[in-house]
């Protein structure tokens, strides 16, 4: 099993198009079909169900595609990677966030602006939880994340820097038609629907209120989003006010209200490397504490 079927059935997995497969990855349709069915015979399983009119994957292929795609686009980093070291010229830079809808915001707009002048660094992203994040950090596959500081340990591998302080609200869409006070009481709260983000994604100050809500309001209605984008995608939707920080929010989002707490809390977030990391990392880390993160989501007034 090489590298270049793996990367023809990661095409096909996402395009189920054989001809548009062929197009991508430059070679034939009937190339494409023996790649896959070479695959197929090495797992001794199917990977695609196959018709006349459309191609899908198997419960197999979609747990084999969740498998692969991490895998090769590391492989991937890692031959430029050593192709540079053997240059001796590093300028790979692995950025690792959350998925937040600023997380995205800002990221975009850093990339954007650093690319002008640091037009010969590559730039990567990786999206997972902060746990995660920070033992991929320590691993070497990121070269700075964005999260908290109680995030990170006790300093002895890892540098912290902060970037924005914020504040936490009640954040709905405008769809949700929330119909209670600004500020916003535990009262309120208690007669509304609450989407809560799982433990494993939200910073541990947002733990802790989710946490006092659930323990506080015995007949509180709430549901739990299992991953950033799902919460992000609830709250959008209409399906609940979400409680987090204005840096969790997508500052361009303006079908989304925040409304301010009774209880004032305030959280941080900033950039977090290795120690003695080198550049681009550093060259980078420098670049953003100079120029600052983007502004953070107006509140409803």
């Amino acid at each position: 099993m090489n590298t270049d079927k793996i990367k023809i059935f990661l095409d096909l997995a996402e395009s189920l198009n054989f001809s548009r497969t062929a197009q991508n990855m430059n070679i034939t349709q009937s190339a494409v079909s023996q790649s896959i069915s070479s695959l197929e015979r090495y797992l001794n399983t199917k990977l695609f169900y196959r018709s006349r009119k459309e191609v899908n994957l198997t419960p197999a292929g979609q747990l084999f595609y969740q498998g692969m795609q991490p895998v090769i686009t590391q492989f991937n980093k890692a031959v430029t990677h050593a192709r540079e070291v053997a240059q001796s010229v590093n300028t790979l830079l692995t950025i690792g966030f959350s998925g937040s809808g600023y997380d995205r915001y800002a990221i975009n707009q850093l990339i954007h602006e650093y690319r002008k002048v640091r037009p010969e660094v590559k730039i990567f992203l990786e999206n997972y939880d902060h746990r995660t994040m920070v033992a991929r950090l320590k691993q070497g596959f990121c070269d700075v994340i964005l999260t908290g500081p109680e995030s990170i340990d006790s300093g002895i591998t890892l540098t912290y820097d902060k970037l924005l302080e914020g504040r936490f609200y009640a954040v709905c869409s405008k769809n949700y038609c929330y119909m209670g006070n600004s500020p916003v009481t535990m009262k309120d709260l208690s007669k509304e629907r609450l989407i809560f983000l799982d433990n494993s994604w939200c910073l541990p100050k947002q733990n802790s209120l989710q946490n006092a809500l659930s323990r506080d309001l015995a007949s509180l209605d709430y549901a739990v989003a299992n991953n950033m984008a799902d919460y992000t995608q609830m709250i959008s939707a209409g399906l609940g006010i979400g409680i987090c920080a204005d840096f969790v929010v997508d500052p361009s989002d303006d079908q989304l209200e925040l409304f301010p707490l009774e209880k004032g809390v305030t959280d941080e977030i900033g950039i977090v490397t290795l120690k003695d990391r080198k550049s681009p990392a550093a060259d980078f880390i420098a670049w953003v504490k100079e120029r600052g993160l983007p502004a953070t989501h107006p509140v409803t007034k």
